[in-house]
């Protein structure tokens, strides 16, 4: 009941003391920072006392969340820049190093979703590609432009925002869970070499969000997900505790249940495969109507369909 008042009753919106001893004087850049879960983790870090760096391609959205958390009383920089070029990355990480000294906390939130069947992309190279530009090589780029920083002053902090998929490796979503896999791959590799400098990586595996990201899937409509405020919570507790993950019981079931039967899992994500097929966002349509679960619901029973 606590849980449910603090999600969706409670108006209180002030820091929590934790976060605040976590993060006030510091330097902490959000990526993906000018709408959705970035947003909402940018202004709950800067109202508790942090300088944050806003990262995102959309300037005028950018200069909003400043301004917000400005009237909050805190402090932040707008970095409009495109991460699926390297060349800017490399840009943005000399400008902020020139002019703030480098970072403490770095928080990889930006990322680019598809949701696409195999059987759909086989002539479509790209998705693989761009997807792998923005949430694997952009975040690296900022990654190794930053952390030689943090091991020189002793101390710093990567966290990496993944999806709860990485952990049950649904179908549809090939080229979107490659790239969120490679960045946890290489953040458990580099974890080690980094420890004894005392810089820490903490990946997040988000589920499902209420975003711009999800909205062309109608599927998701009758999930339930977190808002971007819940998400964004998650973030602030990564950076609070700084443990090598948060997320929640379903995804480590799903990881235990591939390990102990990987057979009985891909026969069950088949068949939620055939159940719920491409969506006509997929094939390059716009949204129409119910598809996927959501048909589902209205088939067997209308008026059932959950509300928010």
């Amino acid at each position: 009941m606590w849980k449910y008042w603090e999600a969706n009753l409670d108006c209180d919106l002030r820091h929590s003391p934790a976060l605040a001893r976590a993060v006030r004087g510091k330097r902490v850049l959000v990526t993906g920072a000018s709408a959705g879960i970035g947003r909402a983790a940018a202004l709950k870090l800067g109202a508790a006392g942090a300088t944050v760096l806003l990262v995102a391609r959309n300037a005028e959205r950018l200069a909003a969340a400043k301004s917000a958390i400005e009237d909050a009383g805190g402090a932040a920089w707008c970095y409009p820049t495109d991460l699926s070029s390297l060349e800017s990355c490399d840009l943005l990480t000399k400008r902020v190093l020139d002019e703030h000294g480098g970072v403490d906390v770095l928080v990889n939130n930006a990322g680019h979703s598809i949701r696409r069947s195999l059987e759909l992309a086989y002539d479509r190279f790209h998705d693989y590609e761009r997807t792998m530009q923005l949430n694997y090589f952009g975040a690296l780029k900022l990654i190794l432009g930053f952390v030689p920083g943090m091991r020189e002053r002793g101390g710093g902090h990567i966290v990496n925002v993944s999806t709860m998929g990485v952990q049950t490796s649904g179908p549809h979503f090939s080229a979107y869970l490659a790239s969120k896999s490679a960045i946890d791959a290489f953040s458990r590799s580099a974890a080690s070499e980094l420890l004894a400098d005392g810089v820490s990586i903490t990946t997040v595996y988000m589920p499902l969000v209420k975003t711009g990201m999800a909205a062309p899937t109608a599927l998701w409509d009758t999930y339930f997900s977190l808002t971007p405020a819940q998400a964004a919570d998650m973030i602030c507790d990564a950076v609070v505790r700084r443990p090598k993950r948060v997320g929640n019981p379903l995804g480590l079931l799903s990881e235990l249940a591939y390990l102990a039967s990987p057979s009985a899992v891909d026969a069950w994500m088949n068949l939620f495969y055939r159940l719920f097929p491409d969506t006509p966002a997929a094939g390059g349509e716009k949204r129409s109507g119910s598809s996927g679960i959501g048909a589902l619901v209205d088939r067997l029973a209308p008026g059932l369909r959950l509300r928010r």
